[in-house]
């Protein structure tokens, strides 16, 4: 077995530093709870804003939730204090023994594998694929209907389909242009399209869902988003505001709005 320099480099770094942390006594308070509670409220603030903007499906949005929630309580540890004493130096040798010859072991079983993440994706888009060779397929015998064509354009739009998805929202638009939820992701998509910009289509089509729903928050929190593509942040505010002021005080998603509402008025 041949090992390379960088390898037996690694090995002797790891050793220095566990020797030299089990010689050397120490006293550290350790709090993570509030770090990783603020990273995990960012992440599903981001998620929220991808699932209003319709860059991913309700499905996709509850699963990387679900993840987000996972790997925030597996995380989370609670506060200590403690002073760690010296180990005997004969233990420290012992130590240093295993963790090289475990090494080196690991080491001559290594072998190219595909990344856990990288086979989920790959997964996930041979799903989406299926789904939408589905959904076509039982489109052209039921072409009426909406649902099924609303379910194929955010498909399409997830695979990157970006002309496919519009066409598919078209044709659900067609079968019945009042749907609220319809018209604000038609929008959120149409924006994707023209690199995040809500000006134009997108606005005529928030502006209708508003204009059906007035009590829509969704439809109030994307109206703020078009005020602030045209440089109004008191029209911007006016929405928000009214949209947190019709969200429930348990609801998860007032913190998008409040932090929404704190960014504009810095």
């Amino acid at each position: 077995m041949i090992v390379s320099w960088q390898f037996v480099l690694m090995i002797l770094l790891s050793s220095f530093f566990l020797a030299l942390f089990l010689y050397r006594p120490i006293k550290k308070t350790i709090s993570h709870d509030a770090s990783n509670i603020a990273i995990n409220k960012q992440k599903q603030e981001e998620l929220k804003l991808d699932f209003d903007h319709g860059f991913i499906g309700e499905t996709q949005y509850h699963e990387a939730q679900d993840e987000i929630v996972e790997t925030l309580a597996s995380d989370l540890n609670y506060q200590y204090s403690e002073e760690v004493s010296t180990i005997p130096f004969r233990w420290t040798i012992i130590l240093v023994f295993c963790i090289s010859v475990t090494s080196l072991l690991l080491y001559a079983q290594l072998k190219p594998t595909i990344p856990s993440d990288d086979i989920q994706s790959m997964e996930s888009t041979v799903s989406l694929i299926d789904s939408v060779n589905s959904l076509e397929s039982y489109l052209v015998d039921n072409p009426n209907d909406f649902q099924a064509w609303k379910m194929l354009a955010l498909a399409q739009f997830n695979l990157g389909e970006m002309k496919s998805s519009l066409e598919s929202f078209e044709s659900a638009l067609g079968l019945n242009p009042n749907d609220v939820d319809l018209l604000l992701q038609y929008a959120s998509v149409f924006a994707a399209n023209q690199e995040g910009s809500f000006l134009g289509k997108p606005k005529l089509m928030i502006d209708k869902a508003l204009d059906i729903d007035s009590q829509s928050i969704h439809a109030l929190y994307l109206s703020g988003v078009v005020a602030t593509n045209q440089g109004d942040i008191i029209l911007a505010e006016k929405f928000w505001q009214k949209a947190l002021y019709l969200m429930p005080s348990n609801h998860p998603d007032r913190n998008v709005l409040e932090d929404a509402l704190f960014t504009i008025s810095k």
